[in-house]
């Protein structure tokens, strides 16, 4: 007699949340977003059942869900340009130059590369921090030049070695293992497996979720 087959669970990265964590719906209170964790498939079904765009980073998902939450109108310029320049086959010609403006159709591509290489030299690369610098400031009028000054002092700032990026509030699992890993006192001989261990604990917790939270109450490092 054949053993009965178990069925294939297809695994999905998500570990088990806070009991006291609410479903991610209408009508939930948008302090929830900051009380407990959320996954990106979570947040992108949320926006997909409400009609709203899923593409973008994690930090602009949870924005476009705090707006539906707080019933505050959803921003969405660049897709009503898209469709603009769809409907009147209008040819987009961009322009580069220090003094020109990136406008909606600006692009991490070649023609923007070859751009940077030409003022920056050829060490030039896209980073994430120039796409955070370019997207915190979506409503200032940012030139070709503004991205290249940052581009340059951001790498002037990397060569002092007590130097720390800054990074984003919803990167948080870079942000606890990063500090995890620092404290030398509490985690010397701790591997990233040890910091990862302690991030999938704190995730599934209520409240802040960075490093210095999570040790606040915990009992003094020996020594």
């Amino acid at each position: 007699m054949r053993p009965t087959q178990q069925p294939v669970r297809k695994k999905t990265g998500m570990l088990k949340v806070h009991p006291d964590r609410p479903a991610l719906e209408i009508g939930m209170v948008p302090e929830a977003l900051d009380q407990f964790y959320w996954y990106m498939e979570e947040l992108v079904a949320f926006c997909r059942a409400a009609g709203l765009a899923t593409a973008g980073h994690k930090h602009e998902v949870i924005e476009r869900v705090r707006r539906q939450l707080q019933h505050r109108a959803q921003p969405d310029l660049c897709k009503v340009a898209v469709v603009a320049r769809k409907k009147t086959g209008e040819v987009v010609v961009r322009k580069f130059g220090l003094d020109e403006p990136i406008g909606p159709n600006y692009k991490c591509d070649a023609e923007t590369r070859a751009f940077f290489e030409s003022v920056i030299g050829p060490h030039f690369h896209f980073t994430a921090h120039l796409q955070r610098f370019r997207r915190a400031r979506a409503e200032q009028a940012l030139t070709y030049g503004d991205l290249a000054r940052e581009w340059v002092e951001e790498l002037e700032r990397r060569k002092d070695k007590s130097y720390t990026p800054t990074i984003m509030h919803t990167w948080e699992y870079n942000t606890f293992v990063r500090d995890y890993m620092r404290d030398k006192q509490r985690n010397a001989g701790k591997t990233m497996k040890d910091a990862a261990a302690a991030w999938n604990a704190v995730r599934q917790s209520c409240g802040p979720r960075d490093y210095a939270s999570s040790i606040a109450c915990a009992a003094p490092p020996p020594g």
